[in-house]
């Protein structure tokens, strides 16, 4: 107890000495059950070190320029797989500081993973009561704290390739003459090579997929200034390092999906080679297939090039490619995009849908053959959707008794506010429920509302992005197909 316990004690004494022994008993419960929460506090601190000792811990700070397309208050814990990267942890960022702390799971230690943006990451390898402090952004990293054997071997790596890293992660980076470039990763070359094999930690896979992944990390890192727009006027000027890359990568190793960055490695080399290095003109997407040489890997690399819709036409883009499907589970995927490929263009066959309304009658696109079918997406919180609810219920109106449906489909979650709207506005049509669920939203690709779709009386598509009902145009159309 403090002086203010001593001086309530003495006054106890001195105002009322009948109670001196009542007072002296009430002290010293107090302080048992003081002590005793000190006990326990000390317990539960020394219980929490142990937990935290128990684990790994990654803390520091990862700086970013804002951009409008990455959240820079957010790093992420990620995975490799499938030529990319998964992400396992959102790490938010103190916004005064850009300072983090994060706990890693068990399932994340002994194992490689990376960490930062998904445009800036750098690899860590935590073990159980490691505490791993990192200070990264705009290329390069530092690793300080209980640094591993691993770590000690990517901070040594990251270190030395900073130099090259500064022309892809810093804001003027592209502004570097290509004297600099040219200088910078020739005095990079010989010093990797070395490194690599020098690789000798305490775990022989590491080792075996560092001395594997390293080399190629190096490559995309030194083709990563092309990207920004680094160029140069003939094919002789171009440094040898890079003019071997672009004369002898194939890709007819598997192994090399297996790394976090195979995706953009194989977009950025073919970018390179067909428009930097040979001025060729055409699509990217007409000329990658090509240079991949390991049929599986060739595979997997057009199915994630569709699962990423980097195409200009997805129709010509699986017409193409399905040829090189070799696995039944690629040559299923396959079947999925060709069908969504079909739905977009005009006269392909549409994916049946079903749906229940307000009574829980369930619906299909299939029952309304023989008539021209406009589906409305939409949803009760889509201000836009609504502006468009006068205009669509004139447009029903007007085809009353002839052969064409009007059917709003509800992507809300909350089924009671849609039906509560529905009834409340009297709004016309046949309206479904999807709970932002089914084949509207996977195979139609629903991701912005409102959408319209028009679909005519053999269930062809006629439109997979129709205009809206508040422009004339849409009753002409409509009118067209009956």
């Amino acid at each position: 107890m403090g002086i203010s316990g001593r001086y309530w004690l003495i006054w106890v004494y001195r105002f009322n000495n009948n109670k001196i022994k009542s007072a002296i008993a009430y002290y010293k419960f107090k302080l048992n059950i003081n002590m005793k929460k000190t006990v326990l506090s000390m317990l539960l601190l020394a219980c929490s070190a142990a937990g935290w000792a128990q684990h790994a811990m990654i803390q520091g700070k990862f700086l970013k320029e804002n951009t409008s397309t990455i959240n820079t208050g957010q790093i992420y814990l990620f995975k490799a797989e499938n030529g990319g990267m998964v992400p396992l942890t959102m790490i938010p960022l103190a916004r005064h500081d850009h300072s983090f702390q994060a706990q890693v799971a068990d399932s994340d230690l002994n194992v490689i993973r990376y960490i930062g943006f998904p445009d800036e990451v750098y690899p860590v390898y935590m073990r159980k009561g490691d505490t791993l402090t990192i200070d990264a952004g705009f290329g390069e990293i530092s690793y300080s704290g209980k640094v591993n054997a691993q770590n000690k071997v990517f901070a040594d790596w990251c270190k030395m390739v900073t130099p090259l890293r500064k022309y892809s992660y810093t804001k003027d980076g592209w502004k570097l003459a290509p004297t600099f470039y040219d200088g910078t990763l020739d005095s990079l070359v010989k010093p990797a090579e070395t490194f690599v094999s020098s690789i000798k930690t305490d775990n022989a896979k590491f080792d075996k997929d560092l001395k594997f992944m390293l080399p190629y990390s190096l490559r995309y890192d030194a083709l990563g200034p092309f990207l920004q727009g680094l160029g140069y006027a003939k094919k002789e000027e171009f440094p040898a390092f890079i003019a071997n890359i672009l004369k002898t990568e194939n890709y007819s190793n598997q192994q090399i999906w297996t790394l976090p960055f195979a995706y953009n490695y194989i977009q950025g080399y073919s970018f390179v080679k067909h428009f930097t290095y040979n001025m060729e003109n055409g699509l990217l997407e007409d000329v990658i297939a090509a240079d991949i040489t390991n049929p599986n890997m060739k595979a997997d690399y057009l199915l994630t090039l569709l699962d990423r819709k980097e195409y200009q036409n997805m129709s010509k883009f699986v017409n193409s490619n399905k040829q090189y499907m070799i696995t039944a589970a690629q040559k299923n995927k396959m079947k999925i995009f060709e069908k969504q490929a079909n739905l977009k263009e005009v006269g392909g066959e549409t994916v049946d849908f079903s749906y229940p309304d307000m009574t829980g009658k369930v619906h299909h696109l299939k029952d309304f053959r023989g008539k021209v079918v406009l589906v409305d997406l939409w949803a009760t919180w889509c201000k836009p959707c609504l502006a468009e609810q006068p205009a669509l219920e004139t447009l029903e109106k007007s085809f009353e008794g002839k052969d064409v449906v009007f059917i709003s489909i509800s992507i809300d979650t909350e089924k009671e506010k849609w039906k509560n709207m529905v009834e409340e506005k009297k709004l016309s049509g046949l309206h479904l429920y999807s709970n932002n669920q089914g084949s509207m939203i996977a195979d139609y690709e629903v991701t912005q509302i409102p959408r319209f779709i028009l679909i005519d009386k053999n269930g062809k598509m006629v439109s997979y992005d129709a205009i809206r009902p508040s422009d004339p145009k849409l009753k002409e159309l409509i009118q067209s197909k009956i």
